[in-house]
């Protein structure tokens, strides 16, 4: 290696040395971890299916069977069913002329606690066999009994087929046509029972609360024929056509019309005819069949049916002919109808998951719809906690209590929850009797389904609140003793009912009223409002997220009583499993999906439920594309993205959401988290077109890598994504070090150029004599030093 070449390498690796070390110290010292993130999305309304033993398969129980009226009945089950192997047959035949005659198989519901709410459903197949009778009394049909909150009933009746119009409705009885009524083999029954409710009981709709039976039926209504037997006339004796008390009522065995004294008999004597006496028929002579065979036989009462009623009526005098006759008595025969019908498939679905259980807790309809007890409340509309009205309790030396039944009877659980807000205005007294607050009372799960109760005060006169007892539970509400201002209550039931059982009562335990009380001692007042008043269970899925990957979301059906449910999701997730209770993955044949408009319905049939008959929790696994489509970093006034920057600089953060479609999320709720030498957090919503930005966010002074994470959470999906941005260390000091590291290798080269230079100049002076040992001659030699 030549000088020239080795000094070039050294100059070289001077002036590249700081450029290297500069670089390095951008360098990310590793890769971050792939991110996570978790959450809970808004609660879903699920649908369980409550019937037990919808399709007959296992016999008739527990549907229990009532008869009324009837002459001939009988319910059995036969095959085939529809689409399965089974149904339920019911045969009638009528009875008296009194009144309809019907069977029914029904199922009380009454102690599950069917919610009466948005998307109560209704379905079943009937096939009708026989309807001989053509009276507005002989159908075919499915009820739904409903309770309201103050405790009366209401009942929706689904015609399946009808003898002739159907009946009127009332303010307590809806009949609905069936679409195919009477049409044949099945007909098939799908109704949406809150919808069909809001149509035909408009007044008292916001008082339905629960959904107390279901039965299946088939009516037939008996036509009468009146009694009367041509062998028994009289002898017209005036110048009228029908019979008079004064005039001889005679049997005529061969129904000649002539007396003949040898043959006939006289059954009301007033002078006997002469012989080959015309006899004469009255339409209102009648007799009372007591054997149902068709005519008369000696014995049976005969009596004169005055105002043609088919009736015996004592208190109108009805003469009698003969015998004794007892008021009320039918003066007609009965022609039997019969009516058979058969049902399958009989299903209910629920909403659960997302309930209020109580009715108008907001008071927004203007009155006490929904509330019973009303003396001493009414509905204003200031100050309300939200909406347009709330509940008013004013009482001067009297207690007030405006109380709503929970007919549904709740369980309480992890997901139920109470919700009341109160403003007391006014409270003079000073004992124990005045005081304002809400009242929960509820049942334990014990034989003796002993009461019991939670207080929650929002002020009382002596300032402080009854101690607990075994059976009652006392708090003190948030802010408890403030006037002039609304107290909030949010409070977990289900944390409540730990008190219960260490005082020995047996769990779950269910709710069974709610009441809000306001009351004052003699001489004092108390004024009160309510509003905003809910008792609710709300299920609510999870939402799961990684860094660039599908996102997840985990639903749980809570122990559906028969293990048959559906609810609907967002219509682009997809099922990744379904898991039973006892941690069985269902087969694609297990159940059923359906998009329906934007939404996917998930289905486990009521086959897949009595296949798994676990009672526990199902869990069902759906994914979809990450829903956080770009996160990237600009300069400030660039559009363009990028991933380096100067330290100390500022940038602008950008990110879109989209659904798994690719179409723009509005709305959807966005985080940056900037993890630095101190991690930033930012957030905001998205806009039509999906954007959240974050602008003239500051870089730190110190080289390096830093992660930008995204986070975006909709109602309906999820995602996250993370990106790493490079910090480059380009402060004074570092160019000033670089350019004396230049001038150092500039003089270093300087002077190995020089020496250089300066060997080569004394490489051409000739050499001493005294080197060889001789002078040339004619040549001084160097000067001495």
């Amino acid at each position: 290696m030549t000088h020239r070449s080795f000094y070039a390498i050294i100059l070289l690796t001077i002036l590249v040395l700081p450029l290297t070390l500069g670089q390095s110290a951008a360098v990310a010292a590793g890769t971050a971890p792939r991110a996570t993130y978790q959450t809970t999305g808004p609660a879903v309304q699920m649908y369980y299916q409550i019937i037990n033993n919808t399709s007959f398969e296992t016999g008739i129980q527990p549907w229990t069977l009532i008869a009324f009226n009837n002459y001939t009945s009988g319910v059995g089950v036969t095959s085939p069913g529809y689409n399965d192997i089974s149904a339920a047959q019911l045969n009638l035949s009528s009875g008296n002329l009194t009144i309809d005659s019907h069977l029914t198989l029904l199922q009380d519901l009454s102690q599950i606690g069917v919610a009466f709410a948005n998307g109560l459903r209704l379905r079943a197949a009937s096939q009708v066999g026989v309807l001989t009778g053509n009276s507005i009394t002989d159908r075919v049909e499915v009820s739904l009994t409903l309770a309201i909150s103050k405790g009366s009933l209401a009942r929706i009746h689904y015609v399946i087929a009808s003898g002739t119009a159907l009946p009127s409705n009332s303010k307590s009885d809806a009949y609905i046509a069936v679409p195919g009524l009477g049409a044949a083999p099945w007909i098939i029954l799908d109704r949406n029972v809150t919808r069909d409710a809001a149509n035909t009981f408009p007044t008292i709709f916001n008082s339905l609360s629960t959904v107390k039976d279901i039965g299946l039926s088939v009516f037939s209504t008996s036509q009468g024929t009146p009694t009367i037997d041509p062998r028994i006339k009289y002898w017209e004796t005036g110048t009228d056509i029908y019979w008079n008390t004064t005039e001889t009522v005679v049997f005529d065995p061969d129904a000649d019309g002539f007396f003949n004294p040898a043959t006939d008999w006289i059954l009301y004597n007033r002078g006997v005819p002469p012989t080959n006496q015309v006899l004469s028929t009255d339409l209102k002579i009648k007799y009372v069949d007591t054997n149902l065979n068709g005519y008369w036989d000696p014995g049976e009462p005969i009596v004169y049916d005055l105002y043609n009623e088919g009736v015996y009526d004592f208190a109108l005098n009805d003469p009698v002919i003969n015998g004794t006759v007892v008021a009320g008595s039918l003066l007609q025969d009965p022609i039997r109808k019969q009516t058979t019908a058969l049902f399958d498939q009989v299903e209910l679905y629920s909403p659960t998951g997302n309930i209020n259980w109580t009715r108008n807790g907001g008071f927004e309809t203007g009155d006490l719809t929904g509330w019973g007890n009303i003396v001493g409340f009414k509905v204003i509309a200031n100050p309300t906690r939200s909406g347009s009205y709330s509940s008013n309790g004013t009482v001067t030396g009297t207690p007030a209590a405006l109380a709503q039944s929970i007919d549904g009877r709740p369980v309480i659980d992890s997901t139920t929850s109470l919700q009341a807000s109160a403003y007391v205005g006014r409270l003079t007294g000073t004992t124990s009797a005045d005081k304002a607050d809400v009242w929960l009372g509820l049942v334990d799960s014990s034989s003796q389904a002993n009461p019991l109760s939670i207080y929650y005060y929002f002020k009382t006169g002596m300032g402080s609140i009854p101690s607990n007892t075994t059976d009652t539970v006392n708090h003190q509400a948030t802010n408890y003793g403030t006037l002039g201002r609304w107290l909030n209550l949010t409070q977990d039931l289900l944390s409540e009912t730990r008190y219960f059982d260490a005082m020995g009562h047996t769990g779950p335990y269910r709710v069974e009223a709610l009441v809000l009380e306001v009351s004052a001692q003699t001489g004092a007042t108390t004024t009160a409002y309510f509003d905003d008043i809910s008792i609710t269970s709300a299920a609510h899925p999870i939402y799961y997220a990684v860094d660039a990957l599908n996102s997840t979301y985990l639903y749980n059906a809570n122990k559906p009583s028969q293990g048959s449910f559906y609810f609907s999701v967002p219509g682009q997730q997809s099922i990744m499993n379904i898991t039973t209770p006892n941690g069985t993955p269902l087969q694609t044949s297990d159940y059923t999906t359906q998009l329906i408009q934007s939404s996917l319905q998930i289905t486990v049939p009521t086959t897949t439920g009595t296949k798994y008959p676990s009672q526990g929790d199902w869990h069902i696994y759906t994914t979809s594309r990450n829903a956080l489509a770009n996160l990237f970093a600009t300069m400030p006034g660039s559009t363009s993205s990028s991933s380096s920057f100067n330290s100390g600089s500022t940038v602008n953060f950008a990110s879109q959401t989209k659904d798994p479609s690719g179409l723009p999320l509005a709305g959807s709720n966005v985080t940056f988290l900037f993890y630095s030498t101190k991690t930033q957090v930012f957030n905001g919503k998205t806009d039509s077109q999906g954007w959240y930005n974050q602008t003239n966010v500051a870089l730190p002074q110190d080289a390096g890598t830093n992660i930008l994470e995204a986070i975006t959470v909709s109602s309906s999906y999820i995602g996250l994504r993370t990106i790493q941005l490079t910090v480059n260390n380009l402060t004074p000091w570092a160019i000033i070090i670089y350019v004396s590291i230049a001038v150092i290798a500039l003089a270093i080269f300087s002077l190995l150029v020089i020496l250089s230079k300066r060997r080569k100049r004394v490489g051409l002076v000739p050499k001493s004599p005294s080197s060889s040992g001789k002078n040339p001659a004619g040549r001084k030699g160097p000067a001495k030093p």
